[in-house]
């Protein structure tokens, strides 16, 4: 509860990043129950939603400065698009590599992808919009 309580803290998406990274760990350490390498899956399934949404969080948030015509506002658009579609290569890029390279997978890979997924649907518990 105390780490829920510090989420508070932090404001718009990085609060929702946050709680992702905390209910990755939880769903991590409640795997250790099926063993270390269920845990470790679960913590790569996790984080293979948690680094690309950290990155899009942080693109989001910086400014596309448009300008005072159409065309800007439009480039700036593009710009926020062309950033959700690198965090989408990237997410696709992080589930391969922690299947194939590191050899995660079974129920604890299911369980830390699943809570990451769901866990921005628990932000307006922990204080979010």
């Amino acid at each position: 509860m105390r780490v829920l309580a510090h989420l508070c803290v932090l404001a718009g998406p990085l609060r929702v990043v946050g709680l992702q990274a905390a209910v990755t760990a939880a769903a991590a350490a409640l795997m250790l129950i099926g063993g270390v390498d269920e845990a470790r899956s679960a913590l790569l399934g996790g984080l293979a939603v948690v680094l690309p949404n950290a990155y899009f969080a942080w693109a989001a948030t910086r400014p596309l400065r448009p300008g005072p015509d159409e065309r800007e506002a439009v480039r700036a658009a593009g710009g926020l698009i062309g950033r959700w579609v690198v965090k989408i290569a990237l997410t696709v890029a992080l589930l391969v590599a922690a299947i194939v390279v590191a050899d995660a997978g079974g129920l604890g890979f299911f369980v830390g992808l699943s809570a990451a997924l769901l866990a921005p649907l628990a932000s307006p518990l922990v204080g979010g919009n």
